[in-house]
């Protein structure tokens, strides 16, 4: 699994680990999704002119699928307009945490439109209220904040020049966040 937070060489690094993270399970994408929203704080969604795409999973719930990067929605979007060709219009849309946040969360939830966490090609993704992902957010942002917090050193003698902890197992620690917050329809 990719680790956003990891320092690349240039976005086109990053870009091409969230396309690798397509394949992962629909909780690993989960967790991969909340990490990379959480540091970029943006993510995007399919929009054609003033219309957003919306799905509907097995159960009939409505779904807003949402991707961490642009690149990750393009992917899913050619595929999928490959079985439905009236898809051909939507692109993606880049949409900001904060924004979104103060804008559409709550009336996402009134309506009972669900978050479609990081659809895979087949377009199958995590599903989540729009409160309960917030709350996966915060916790994740606070985590990153505590752990940058216990990553400065209180002193320098002996530390990493990066400031990096030699123990730190990102892909355990995504593992953890898919189990804690994940519940994958359609894996």
């Amino acid at each position: 699994m990719s680790d956003p937070h990891a320092p690349h060489a240039d976005a086109a690094g990053l870009e091409q680990e969230l396309l690798e993270d397509q394949a992962l399970s629909a909780a690993e994408r989960y967790a991969a999704f909340l990490a990379a929203v959480a540091d970029s704080g943006r993510f995007w969604v399919a929009e054609s002119g003033e219309y957003l795409l919306t799905l509907f999973d097995g159960d009939g719930q409505e779904l807003l699928p949402a991707w961490p990067s642009a690149a990750t929605a393009r992917a899913a979007l050619a595929q999928a307009r490959a079985q439905s060709p009236n898809l051909a219009g939507y692109a993606p849309a880049p949409r900001e945490l904060a924004a979104w946040r103060e804008r559409a969360a709550a009336a996402m939830d009134e309506a009972g439109v669900g978050i479609g966490a990081f659809p895979d090609l087949a377009m199958q993704c995590a599903v989540v209220a729009p409160a309960q992902w917030l709350e996966h957010l915060d916790a994740v942002i606070a985590d990153a904040g505590a752990a940058t917090d216990a990553d400065e050193p209180a002193d320098d003698a002996g530390d990493d020049p990066a400031g990096a902890p030699a123990a730190l197992d990102l892909a355990q620690a995504q593992r953890a966040l898919a189990q804690k917050f994940a519940k994958p329809k359609g894996d």
